[in-house]
């Protein structure tokens, strides 16, 4: 039994923070653990900190640029924009952007709301950072596409998000991306496949990620042919999301890759309510005016250096729009 006076080792010093700190002992039960006073406990834990035995780390949100967010919202004439100061590598900045989008979806949603979400590296980590979610069922408004980098599906990233939810996830068994049309007929005529895709109509909350029609920048384009990459580049694609093309102007872009896909309408993408986009890099600007041109983003999580971007875009076309 260890008793008042003690010498203050590192071994003491040590046991006492993993109780408090780890395994969640109040002082008063520490102190009668260990034979001590609950002012000796104190003492002890605030020792193990000024040596360094015990480390707190506070891990700050990624900041976000809150002026600059309400200047491109305004600019483009949507609901909100969170531009998070993300750095570091890609795969860096895509977290930072995950978690900006977490914090900002998560209030979005309601009890018995039915929130839909599409594939993409971003969005897969945006459900890891939540901490929880209303009770809300989950929409998969995609197929399922495998990432080259690793991560999940669109199923799993559904099943994660009811999961801590406490909900039903709905999932779409079938490729995002077929080659046989004849069999992406067939598949979308599954009850299975056809029902889910049908839930979109009542979806209240949406989550993609906006992609730009060009080599490593869309996940779909990595899952095509050559052909039906330079087919949307022909038919003026700039813009990909959930698997649909866009044009600089919002238009859908009637290509062979409409005709290979299983996943909700643009139509049903524009219904939501709350209609949140990822979108990281300043590359990716031209994909960001023409999704929200297209009606598919009432939210945008992006980048400071993409709403740059986007700001600097955007006055040539307004003046180019305005009548003589």
């Amino acid at each position: 039994m260890t008793v008042e006076g003690v010498e203050d080792d590192d071994e003491l010093l040590a046991d006492v923070a993993r109780r408090y700190y780890l395994d969640n002992t109040s002082k008063v039960d520490i102190a009668k653990q260990l034979g001590l006073s609950r002012f000796k406990i104190a003492r002890l834990l605030e020792e193990a900190r000024e040596r360094g035995i015990v480390q707190i780390q506070i891990k700050s949100p990624t900041p976000v640029d809150r002026g600059l967010s309400e200047q491109l919202a305004e600019a483009l004439g949507i609901a909100r924009c969170v531009a998070t100061t993300a750095t570091g590598s890609a795969e860096q900045v895509r977290a930072q952007v995950a978690e900006a989008a977490a914090r900002t979806v998560a209030p979005l949603v309601r009890d018995g709301d039915l929130l839909g979400l599409t594939w993409s590296r971003a969005v897969d980590a945006m459900v890891d950072h939540f901490d929880a979610l209303p009770s809300c069922t989950v929409i998969q408004m995609a197929g399922s596409l495998h990432s080259p980098s690793g991560g999940g599906t669109t199923v799993d990233l559904a099943r994660r998000a009811a999961e801590l939810a406490g909900g039903t996830a709905y999932a779409v068994h079938a490729p995002l991306v077929v080659d046989d049309v004849a069999a992406v007929t067939a598949l979308r005529r599954q009850p299975g496949i056809a029902d889910t895709l049908a839930m979109a109509d009542g979806l209240d909350v949406s989550v993609v990620a906006i992609g730009a029609w060009r080599a490593g920048c869309s996940t779909v384009w990595d899952a095509v042919s050559e052909q039906v990459r330079a087919e949307g580049v022909a038919g003026g694609a700039v813009a990909e999301v959930s698997g649909h093309l866009l044009d600089v102007d919002g238009k859908l872009v009637e290509s062979p890759l409409e005709q290979m896909i299983i996943a909700v309408s643009i139509d049903q993408l524009r219904r939501p309510a709350e209609r949140v986009a990822l979108a990281a890099g300043a590359h990716r600007a031209p994909a960001v005016i023409a999704a929200v041109r297209s009606g598919l983003v009432s939210t945008l999580v992006t980048t400071t250096d993409l709403a740059r971007e986007v700001l600097r875009l955007l006055p040539p076309v307004a003046a180019e729009r305005t009548p003589v």
